[in-house]
């Protein structure tokens, strides 16, 4: 068994929370556990070094030096609205202006710096194995520099690395673009335009000339493969998905091993927040989480047409209140202001509470999110409907894949990357009021065991990948 394990990831919640679930299931194994990333993630080793009190073990952190993925990528783009697209091929097009950077935002430089960085942590700690996030390139880079044994864990769906190599060329005919919204399975009428999504998309990555600029810099430390191709069917690969969580047909070739939903241990409501636990515990009435994510901003506009859904929502059915998580300042203050009935609204601009502890309470029936693959996989787990309002990329395939998985619905399909009222609040209501939605997603959940077993069978696939 391995003593000592480094695992690398980037510092934003959506890629590292499938990181500090498995250090977690590691530590409390008796595993000498050490994270590396951007200092940001720091701030976060403190909640998870209290939960592994008990075991009398602690993660230790260390710092990558140079911009997260996050800073450099809003160096290169003004803001999170510049990433919003709508779906469709011109939304796809509009998309593809960013997708290299999505990849690889920063400059030769900085990737310069940090495969530096990452090679003095990797050989000062000398690990008996390394784990590294999967877009965490840099690392994957290094450990393939120095020959080292790793594994890469995905928080994402396996679609995104093996749709396009799928017997029959299904990945572009039957399997909907990433950024497209298009249904699964992709209509006869939107084939054509799904297969040039695709190419465009591919051909737009290969011939960027920031690619080639990487691919210098990774020339100088001995790595002659493009950046462009990181996918390797030697390395084991392990994602947060099950054969049942996917659009249906997928054939996973041996290298991709699928564990469940990999779930942060979280401490329940009823002891981080006493107050939202007791709102939570109301007699007779049904919680909506609406979390639309770390990464989404929204003005005034965009929060009236959600604020309208939810009185759409709220004047049909009697029983139902909603928690509302949104940064709220200024216009947006103002406009919720205009919107929200206090009585039956709750407005938080920070949860204190894991949202997975929220979604495991009984009384929480419907997740509204903006379509990341943390906010799905911790509906799946926790066995509640979602209504996806997606803004970006593979956001759109989350909002396709809980349709076509019968446990929610795309909440924004003409809409998109904004929202209508009507449209939303209707989706909310079918959501809510058609018993099938939550069957469905219980039985998903039931399949995918409890919120422990994806990151057990995750931490006891590692070891072994790494014995």
């Amino acid at each position: 068994m391995s003593s000592k394990i480094l695992l690398f990831t980037n510092s934003e919640h959506g890629q590292a929370n499938v990181t500090l679930a498995v250090a977690y299931e590691l530590a409390i194994r008796h595993v000498e556990v050490h994270i590396a990333s951007f200092p940001s993630l720091e701030t976060r080793l403190p909640y998870l070094n209290l939960q592994l009190q008990g075991s009398g073990r602690s993660v230790t952190f260390h710092a990558i030096s140079g911009p997260s993925f996050k800073e450099a990528l809003f160096k290169r783009v003004a803001n999170e609205k510049e990433l919003c697209h709508p779906p469709g091929v011109q939304g796809a097009i509009q998309s593809h202006r960013y997708v290299f950077h999505a990849i690889y935002p920063w400059t030769s430089e900085e990737y310069h710096s940090q495969l530096i960085s990452i090679q003095h942590i990797l050989e000062d700690l000398n690990p008996s194995g390394v784990v590294v996030e999967c877009i965490m390139n840099g690392a994957l880079d290094v450990c393939r520099k120095l020959g080292r044994k790793f594994v890469v864990l995905s928080p994402n769906s396996p679609k995104d690395y093996i749709g396009i190599t799928q017997p029959g060329l299904r990945g572009l005919w039957k399997y909907p673009a990433v950024c497209s919204g298009y249904p699964f399975p992709v209509p006869i009428t939107y084939i054509p335009a799904n297969i040039y999504i695709i190419i465009r998309m591919i051909l737009t990555i290969i011939t960027s000339p920031l690619a080639k600029s990487i691919n210098h810099i990774r020339a100088s430390h001995g790595l002659t493969s493009s950046c462009t191709n990181q996918f390797s069917a030697e390395t084991p690969y392990i994602f947060p998905a099950l054969s049942k969580t996917e659009f249906p047909d997928l054939q996973f070739p041996s290298n991709i091993h699928l564990c469940g939903p990999i779930i942060l241990p979280s401490v329940p409501v009823q002891e981080s927040d006493p107050a939202l636990a007791k709102w939570l515990d109301n007699p007779g009435m049904k919680t909506v989480l609406v979390n639309l994510g770390s990464h989404v901003t929204l003005n005034a506009k965009h929060i009236r047409e959600l604020g309208g859904g939810i009185c759409i929502l709220l004047a049909s059915m009697n029983n139902i209140q909603v928690l509302w998580k949104i940064m709220a300042d200024g216009e947006v203050q103002s406009a919720l202001q205009e919107v929200v009935d206090p009585a039956k609204v709750k407005v938080m601009s920070w949860l204190d509470v894991e949202p997975y502890a929220i979604l495991s309470h009984p009384n929480v029936v419907c997740s509204v999110h903006h379509g990341g693959a943390n906010s799905f996989f911790e509906a799946v787990s926790a066995g509640v409907p979602q209504v996806i309002l997606p803004k970006w990329y593979d956001t759109y395939d989350y909002a396709r894949r809980v349709e076509c998985l019968g446990i929610g619905l795309y909440g924004s399909p003409t809409s998109a990357p904004s929202a209508n009222a009507e449209e939303f609040g209707g989706a909310m209501l079918r959501v809510l009021k058609d018993e099938t939605f939550a069957e469905n997603a219980m039985k998903l959940a039931q399949e995918c065991g409890s919120s422990e077993t994806g990151r057990v069978k995750t931490v006891e696939m590692i070891l072994g990948l790494l014995a």
